[in-house]
């Protein structure tokens, strides 16, 4: 099969964590409350989503687990930040650690195993296929065998768009983020709207986690995300707020880690293979109309 063909696959597998995650955090950004804790909050969920599906037999029971260990992370960022007044970036960090410490602390006490959980009783989620699209040519790899987060990353962009642009809660959401004190003045709770979206970044966070570990091999290792969630704060900083190019970021990193996935298949080092999505990344970062104005700058200034 050609590779391009099956790029399209690998790219909607890696994708889904990224435009999952990216996609609930970027409520918290426009209502003014970056959350920092996507990384740690999508590895708690993994790992839960793995417990749950090990302990009961069931996808959906460790779906929801997932979901419930990510709304537990994103629970204590709210208490701490916009309960106890805690910096955002700060706590923000503490958390990330804190769920990767505990995360290898309770497979090593839970399951007594170090490295990697896989056994037979974790049942991973259903992948399905859509009709009539799983039939036509080369798109056909976009909508065959993916699990339903996969499709529902795709159509919360669609609703996050409508949110933000169509609705009186998704404009709330956006003035909390611009202007608290005029939201504050017309009778609108400013902490209850960022709460609310701290909650659904809990929310979507647990998909990705869940996507991660019950989607891909139904298995947890430690630190099995791999900076993903660092990833979709990086799409959500080049998004601007806008949905549609949150995703396209997102695509764009999911495809550099797609293309690192074929390329592993050549002779070039694995190792340096790996770096793509996170070069990208950088590349991308840097490439922002305010970073090229100020490298422009200092280029200007060493010159003179």
């Amino acid at each position: 099969m050609p590779i391009n063909v099956t790029l399209l696959a690998v790219v909607a597998r890696v994708t889904t964590p990224i435009v999952l995650c990216a996609s609930g955090g970027l409520y918290c950004q426009m209502a003014g409350t970056p959350n920092i804790t996507l990384e740690g909050a999508m590895l708690m969920a993994a790992f839960t989503g793995v417990a749950g599906s090990y302990y009961t037999g069931s996808a959906l029971a460790g779906l929801l687990c997932a979901i419930a260990g990510s709304m537990a992370v994103n629970l204590l960022f709210g208490f701490l930040h916009l309960k106890l007044g805690g910096e955002g970036t700060i706590t923000g960090f503490a958390i990330n650690s804190l769920c990767l410490g505990l995360t290898t602390f309770l497979l090593r006490s839970m399951f007594h195993v170090t490295g990697t959980l896989v056994d037979d009783r974790i049942t991973g989620l259903t992948r399905y296929s859509v009709p009539v699209l799983k039939d036509i040519p080369v798109i056909q790899q976009l909508f065959t065998g993916h699990t339903l987060c996969t499709y529902f990353s795709w159509a919360f962009v669609i609703l996050t768009y409508i949110i933000f642009y169509k609705t009186r809660y998704g404009m709330n959401v956006r003035a909390c983020g611009e202007n608290p004190g005029a939201v504050a003045a017309v009778g609108v709770s400013v902490q209850r709207i960022r709460w609310s979206t701290v909650l659904i970044s809990g929310f979507m966070s647990g998909l990705a986690g869940a996507q991660i570990s019950l989607g891909y091999l139904s298995m947890f290792s430690e630190n099995m995300t791999s900076g993903r969630g660092f990833i979709a704060l990086a799409a959500i900083m080049l998004s601007g707020g806008r949905p549609v190019a949150m995703f396209v970021a997102a695509l764009l990193f999911g495809v550099a880690e797609g293309l690192s996935n074929q390329a592993q298949l050549t002779t070039v080092s694995s190792h340096l293979i790996l770096t793509l999505p996170y070069l990208m990344v950088i590349v991308v970062l840097l490439m922002q109309p305010e970073q090229m104005r100020a490298l422009k700058l200092r280029i200007k200034q060493m010159k003179g």
